[in-house]
Formats: structure tokens, C-alpha cells, sequence
């Protein structure tokens, strides 16, 4: 008997001690990566501290244009800890050069003031994302629409008019006007936007831990702000609101303030 307890004891004492972890993605620019571990106590990327659940899942991302060596630090509630470098590859975008009308190139002078009111509510609203420690991704990711045909992909550089523009920091989905849109993964709500000047009618979901998807040009809002959603969730309808020349999804993803490419999710499976 007294053998027996000192195995439970022994059981016991390595479960409550284990330091396994698993990891799910890849590291690479844009890319996203979860982990999955026992006991731990705290999480560091390079100095950068995330935030974990009860489960153990925490999430990370490397920014578009990152570089060179980031370092993971794990630590356990026994003290031990450990470290993870990931050297990051350089990685080759597209250029998507596109004739448009200057309306959807430069923004009229009298819309200046509505885009900068514009601009601090999004602010406003991704500044509560980051906060939230419980991994609302945890059911995994999925498209957002039911048939994939994407027609621009993350981050090509375009040229407009013959001009440098912005990075194109998404995924943009050809569809008919009036198809569902379904969130990624769980989330909530944290801006519903009605009729802003280049998002149009948009949704952006924050996924916890700094995860967050937005989703724009709606024809129709289907969620309020302050909503949960669950993935596959239907939270809006396709549309061609705000500086879009045709109907089409612009799916955005980003890890706190990285830019992350949304096929890195799709990809990962766990």
C-alpha cells in the first residue's frame, strides 16, 4: 500500500510539473504561430510579454516586413524555462499594379475631416483588443466565405496609377453582392462601422491575446458592437461600400499591431 501511494505520489508530482509544449503554425514574415503548454508561469516574446489562458494557449505573430532572429522564452511555474529562436526567412511579395478613377486613388479635401473622425474610432477600437486573455480562437479558423476565390493576396505592393500606394495588408475575395460572411474564429465585436469612407460597412472581431480579423465593404451588417460570435458565425453580407470598385471581401488580420497574413491561419491545424 505504502509503494502504491508513493506511484500516485510520484504520477502526481510529473504531471504537475510537466514543461511539454506544442507549437502550430510557422515562423516566417506574416506568419502566426499558437502554443499549447503545461504549467507555465509566463510567456516573453524578445521582450514582448503575451498573454495565456487557463489551457495554456497563447498566440504570436511576426509583422510583415520582421527580421532576423525573434527569441521565445517560456517559463514554468517549477522555475525552469525554455527558449525558442526562430530566424526569420526573407520573404518575397507581389506587385499588383492597377488603373483606377482618382476618387478611389485620392481621398476629396471636403472627406478629410470625416476620415480623421473615421480613423479615431477605429483607434479607439482596436485599443481594446490586446486585453482580452482568454484564446477565443481556440475552436481553430476557418474562411470566411463559402466559395474561396481570392483575387488579391497579403502583402503585394501597389501601384496605382502608376504611383507607389500602400501595402495591401489583406486577402480580398471575389463574391456576389449579398453573400454571407462568417467570422473566422470566435471573437467579439468590437466596432460594428456603419458606412465609414474607405472601410464602408465593416466588422472587426477581436480573437484574444492580441489576435484580431476585420472585414469590410458589407452591403449589410448582421452583428453589433459588443457581440460574441462564434466561428462560421454569420456577421455580415458582401457588398462594395466605402473605396471599393466592385463587391468583394477585404479580409485584414493582425497580432497586436503586426500585420499577419490570414493564410498563415488557415493553414494551421491543431
Amino acid at each position: 500500500m505504502k509503494n502504491f501511494l508513493i506511484f500516485v505520489f510520484l504520477i502526481s508530482f510529473t504531471l504537475a510539473h510537466a514543461q511539454e509544449i506544442n507549437f502550430y503554425g510557422e515562423a516566417k514574415e506574416g506568419g502566426i504561430i499558437i502554443g499549447i503548454g503545461k504549467n507555465i508561469s509566463s510567456v516573453v516574446l524578445n521582450k514582448q510579454k503575451l498573454l495565456f489562458d487557463k489551457s495554456g494557449m497563447f498566440i504570436f505573430g511576426f509583422d510583415r516586413d520582421a527580421k532576423g532572429k525573434q527569441k521565445l522564452k517560456v517559463t514554468f511555474k517549477n522555475k525552469k524555462t525554455k527558449t525558442f529562436v526562430y530566424d526569420l526567412e526573407k520573404r518575397e511579395y507581389e506587385t499588383q499594379s492597377l488603373k483606377l478613377a482618382r476618387k478611389y486613388v485620392v481621398a476629396p479635401k471636403r472627406e478629410l475631416n470625416r476620415i480623421r473622425k473615421e480613423a479615431a474610432k477605429m483607434k479607439a477600437a482596436r485599443a481594446k483588443t490586446g486585453k482580452l486573455r482568454t484564446a477565443m480562437y481556440s475552436s481553430g479558423f476557418a474562411y470566411p466565405l463559402d466559395s474561396v476565390k481570392i483575387t488579391s493576396v497579403f502583402g503585394s505592393q501597389r501601384i496605382l496609377n502608376g504611383r507607389k500606394a500602400n501595402i495591401h495588408n489583406g486577402l480580398d475575395f471575389s463574391a456576389e453582392e449579398g453573400d454571407s460572411i462568417r467570422a473566422i474564429s470566435g471573437g467579439i465585436v468590437r466596432i460594428a462601422g456603419d458606412d465609414f469612407f474607405y472601410n464602408g460597412n465593416f466588422v472587426l472581431l477581436d480573437h484574444g491575446q492580441g489576435l484580431s480579423s476585420v472585414y469590410l465593404h458589407m452591403s449589410k451588417l448582421l452583428v453589433k458592437t459588443g457581440q460574441k460570435v462564434k466561428k462560421g458565425e454569420v456577421i455580415g453580407l458582401v457588398g462594395a461600400t466605402g473605396r471599393a470598385t466592385g463587391p468583394h471581401l477585404h479580409l485584414g488580420v493582425q497580432w497586436y499591431k503586426k500585420r499577419i497574413d490570414p493564410m498563415s491561419l488557415f493553414e494551421i491545424k491543431f
